[in-house]
């Protein structure tokens, strides 16, 4: 998957973030959240910058995500205006460190590898984001996890203990939604 992800030239991969951001800015879920994290595409990764760009344009606050130990943190975003650093996996992340807390963001974009039609998510392998977001369930405000993929990304996965699933998975085709908890993404 990483292979025909990194493959991909720059015309598919920018339609995939145009794509996903006329399907995602029309929902409800992307219209009432006020506090969004993003990241910073890496190895073929889907890109996020325009639907990021668009959230800061409607005033939302951004947030990009910083490894930290096992975990992530997430550091305020303003596009072409924050200061940025690579990190030890060479991906851009901010320079200032103003970590808040990720139960207080309102959805997070995450990057994949693959996804399957449970909500399971199969990342780079480190764990950062389970890593995270464990407990999420108990939290009193929980963001929703939404992965950003190409549609060939789906597949069958099986889950592993600490594996936390998405709420949804957007394509550059759809918006899945994945529990009926959530009715609120369209």
């Amino acid at each position: 998957m990483r292979q025909r992800r990194r493959a991909l030239d720059d015309v598919p991969q920018g339609g995939a973030g145009t794509s996903i951001r006329k399907i995602i800015s029309p929902t409800l879920m992307f219209r009432k959240a006020s506090r969004v994290a993003f990241y910073m595409p890496f190895d073929g990764e889907v890109s996020p910058i325009e639907l990021c760009s668009l959230s800061h344009d409607m005033g939302k606050q951004c947030y990009l995500p910083r490894v930290t130990g096992s975990k992530l943190t997430f550091e305020q975003y303003v596009p072409d205006s924050t200061p940025m650093r690579r990190n030890r996996f060479d991906i851009a992340e901010p320079m200032i460190r103003q970590p808040i807390s990720p139960k207080i963001l309102d959805v997070v974009f995450m990057p994949l590898v693959a996804f399957d039609q449970n909500g399971n998510r199969l990342g780079m392998g480190k764990g950062y984001y389970d890593n995270t977001f464990a407990g999420i369930d108990q939290w009193w405000h929980k963001p929703l996890l939404v992965g950003l993929a190409h549609s060939f990304q789906e597949t069958v996965l099986n889950p592993r203990d600490g594996d936390i699933p998405m709420d949804a998975v957007v394509t550059e085709s759809s918006l899945v939604s994945f529990e009926q908890r959530r009715k609120h993404l369209h």
